[in-house]
């Protein structure tokens, strides 16, 4: 695991792991709680992303992974950056260069959020660390890279 809601560490999950004595169970558990909870929860309460870099890219820190996922669920709305409220999210590093980012649907404070349009702002998201981290641009000709 590379990332989690910032209050993550109070429920013990910050450090996921064979060493850390916190089961998938009890991580499945933890984001469950809102769902449980929420006002009328989604039939469907996960949202899920890959977000992959190019195989010639360099390798990315499990901290600037974690970093990433936590741009994708500001993004596209369903936990903003310093929402006490926002939904509960993982990220979990399979590979050097993949990541999948789970969040539930339900917030926090209990009203279900919705990740409209999350498909093109991913993409724009996206674009934009691949300009930042200086990563192959998906979608980008040489012709139209900055140099």
């Amino acid at each position: 695991m590379v990332g989690a809601w910032p209050w993550a560490a109070v429920g013990g999950v910050a450090a996921l792991g064979p060493a850390s004595g916190v089961s998938v169970g009890r991580l499945s558990r933890l984001l469950e709680q809102p769902v449980v909870a929420g006002i009328r929860p989604p039939r469907r309460p996960v949202w899920h992303c890959s977000v992959y870099n190019h195989p010639a890219d360099r390798i990315l820190s499990d901290e600037q992974w974690g970093s990433i996922a936590a741009e994708f669920v500001d993004a596209v709305g369903v936990a903003p950056s310093g929402d006490p409220g926002g939904a509960r999210w993982v990220a979990v590093r399979h590979a050097d260069e993949h990541i999948h980012i789970v969040a539930t649907l339900v917030r926090q404070d209990g009203p279900t959020v919705w990740a409209r349009n999350d498909f093109r702002r991913c993409q724009n998201l996206a674009r934009q660390l691949e300009r930042r981290l200086g990563l192959h641009q998906l979608g980008v000709t040489s012709e139209q890279a900055p140099a």
